[in-house]
């Protein structure tokens, strides 16, 4: 996207802002990071093929998952300077020929029909307005055989005291909002609104899951 076409609402962070972003992810959630990696290479094996990461952020996750698979993922945020943030972060990681940044709304994915194999957004799911048309979309852009894994947590290998630190800073941070990551049949019912057949709720302490299948 060119910067004359970014939309006014893609600018509401600075980029003070967007390091500040970066620096609390990385103090506060690396637990969780490393162990929602884990957990994907545990569940799925050593993915290949295309991957997209719905909400990246700083793409902080982005890179782990990137290490630990053969993925070539492309990773979507939607604020311009958290987006500039994880283009720094890709850079300095050496990975720009296996992450590509795109900078875009998770309500209208910049991807054609049928284009990843697996897809990732986790702890954006909050931030969706219309969280029937986000699912939609992304299984508009998984291929048939293709897996999607959406929600929040922190993965099943933090220890109880990570945990508990991890959920009190969410809980903190997010507010009321943060019940969405406790919330299993309220996910469930969103997903059936949005026609998709075939997925299974993941739901344990560590964390809320979708996982999706075409």
């Amino acid at each position: 996207m060119s910067e004359e076409h970014v939309p006014s609402d893609y600018n509401r962070m600075d980029a003070s802002e967007a390091r500040r972003f970066d620096r609390k992810t990385r103090e506060n959630f690396m637990p969780a990071i490393v162990s929602t990696v884990r957990q994907i290479i545990d569940d799925y094996g050593v993915l290949e093929g295309i991957g997209v990461d719905v909400g990246c952020g700083t793409a902080v996750f982005t890179v782990e998952l990137s290490r630990h698979t053969n993925l070539k993922i492309y990773a979507l945020e939607k604020e311009k300077a958290i987006y500039e943030m994880a283009c720094s972060n890709i850079k300095r990681e050496g990975l720009v020929d296996r992450i590509i940044p795109v900078l875009g709304d998770a309500h209208d994915l910049p991807f054609e029909n049928e284009f990843a194999d697996f897809l990732i957004s986790r702890g954006s799911y909050h931030c969706w307005k219309d969280k029937i048309g986000v699912f939609k979309e992304m299984y508009r852009v998984l291929k048939k055989g293709g897996t999607g894994f959406v929600g929040g947590g922190f993965g099943r290998y933090v220890t109880e005291e990570e945990l508990n630190r991890m959920k009190s800073l969410r809980d903190h941070s997010l507010k009321d909002v943060a019940k969405v990551y406790s919330s299993p049949d309220k996910l469930r019912e969103t997903i059936y609104k949005a026609g998709i057949p075939d997925f299974r709720i993941l739901h344990d302490p560590a964390g809320l899951w979708a996982e999706i299948k075409k």
